[in-house]
């Protein structure tokens, strides 16, 4: 007999003795104990469970080795409790369920279940429409920067539940997630977060953000102009014209004109002022941030006709 038949003969033996091993000690009793996550069914249309005493069943099974592997081996199954019909509070008595929960075998003992008794609430169901807010961590390669608000689609979301907890409710947010050594903008999926017994209506939202290399630009020329002028009053500043240095998104920056930044003096700034000066109040465009106003203060005259 050649050694390549020899050893798939071998192969076979032992293959067959493992199997035969397998199928005496499976044939014998076993008791094995699992913890099931219980999970209410047949819940009226207009109701909503708003609490569950027990979030699992641990119960105890006896019987032949392939039935309780047949039952339990790959298998994810659920401690299934009937509702309540109506609003209020119901003690359930786990061992008189059994019949709702199929998946267990008739040929398999029960020899003990705990807790011996939960309670379910239910009450009246209301849907609602809250805001999605998005829980994102970001940083960013030396030199970028966020240039722009996280843009979150949709931005809300239609969720049902007990009325206890939807109705105080104003919005939901995301499941956590953290970005790093960022460099560009892109569009991510996030999961919404888990509220026991809330439905919302989808599970996931899209977020946007924009990312940019930061940078320096220098606006020459901007007018100051003057606000809240009394009649017959006149505010006359010197310089009339300042030149400001802005940080922020290279792309952001290039698109901006003299007209987008907003800089002005107030007249009571002028007619409180003790110093001789004032300083011009300057509104630039969200995401940019001021390097350097020249000059930073600006002499005036107040005249009146």
């Amino acid at each position: 007999m050649s050694m390549k038949r020899k050893i798939l003969t071998i192969s076979l033996i032992v293959s067959f003795s493992v199997l035969l091993w397998v199928f005496v000690s499976f044939s014998g009793e076993f008791s094995i104990t699992v913890n099931l996550p219980t999970k209410v069914v047949n819940i009226p249309e207009n109701l909503s469970v708003s609490s569950i005493s027990a979030k699992e069943v641990s119960i105890t099974l006896k019987g032949q080795g392939w039935q309780l592997a047949q039952h339990t081996l790959g298998r994810n199954p659920k401690f299934f409790l009937p509702s309540p019909e109506s609003p209020g509070e119901e003690k359930i008595p786990t061992r008189n369920v059994i019949y709702i929960n199929s998946w267990l075998s008739s040929t398999l003992q029960l020899a003990e279940i705990h807790p011996e008794i939960v309670t379910v609430v239910v009450e009246e169901k209301v849907l609602k429409i809250v805001e999605i807010i998005p829980v994102v961590s970001l940083t960013f390669k030396p030199g970028y920067g966020l240039v722009s608000k996280l843009s979150v689609e949709p931005d809300s979301v239609k969720i049902e539940g007990p009325k206890s907890i939807v109705a105080p409710m104003t919005s939901i947010s995301t499941k956590g997630v953290g970005l790093t050594n960022l460099e560009k903008g892109e569009t991510i999926k996030l999961q919404l977060e888990n509220i026991d017994y809330v439905k919302p209506e989808i599970s996931e939202c899209k977020v946007t953000y924009d990312v940019q290399k930061i940078v320096d630009k220098t606006f020459t020329n901007l007018i100051v102009n003057t606000d809240n002028i009394p009649s017959r009053y006149e505010l006359i500043l010197s310089p009339a014209e300042v030149e400001l240095t802005l940080r922020g998104g290279l792309n952001l920056l290039s698109k901006m004109k003299n007209s987008d930044i907003n800089i002005f003096v107030d007249f009571d700034q002028a007619i409180n002022d003790t110093n001789g000066f004032v300083e011009p109040q300057i509104y630039v465009p969200e995401f940019t941030s001021i390097v350097e106003v020249k000059p930073n203060h600006l002499e005036y005259i107040i005249k009146k006709y």
